[in-house]
């Protein structure tokens, strides 16, 4: 059941980066930084409530997304960042869990808690992702990317998050 679960957020994860190059590729503020992200939603919704499940599958499509998007023999590159898509929201679950005392089975979460999480995980991923890009020689201006980056992962943090409650509802009223 696990392997399942990871290969359909892999597979999800996948075609939702597909989706985002159609959808908003135009709106693109530099490689690899885009100001609408909608794969960055479903990398904190996985990692909510598929725990390292949703990151390991969003780290393996992140892997297969570098390889076919970016340099095919930089291996290095291509795993760090694809495995870095998966942690990232793993760790701001887990600095979620302790700053803003979210209970680890998400009993109690509301909107204002979601909100809190949604921006710290926009400040993460960004921070880290940039850095590495940086390092890598990927990346020119760190602040600029960075913030480009964390506008992009939080609209599409957003926009996920608004789907998934809209479907939630949709189903919970279907059901009565």
């Amino acid at each position: 059941m696990q392997a399942l679960i990871v290969l359909v957020c892999a597979t999800l994860y996948f075609y939702a980066f597909k989706l985002n190059l159609v959808l908003f590729q135009h709106l693109e503020f530099a490689d690899n930084v885009n100001w609408v992200f909608i794969p960055s939603g479903l990398r904190l919704l996985f990692v909510l409530i598929l725990f390292e499940s949703g990151a390991l599958g969003i780290g393996l499509a992140s892997v297969l997304i570098n390889y076919m998007y970016g340099a095919a023999d930089d291996h290095l590159f291509n795993i760090v960042t694809g495995l870095m898509s998966g942690a990232s929201p793993m760790l701001a679950r887990y600095l979620a869990v302790d700053l803003f005392r979210l209970d680890a089975t998400l009993a109690g979460l509301n909107a204002r808690v979601l909100f809190k999480i949604s921006v710290l995980f926009a400040l993460i991923s960004p921070v880290l992702h940039q850095m590495w890009f940086f390092w890598n020689g990927k990346a020119t201006n760190f602040v600029s990317g960075t913030l480009a980056m964390a506008v992009g992962d939080w609209c599409g943090t957003v926009l996920v998050l608004g789907l998934a409650s809209y479907a939630l509802r949709l189903y919970r009223a279907l059901q009565r």
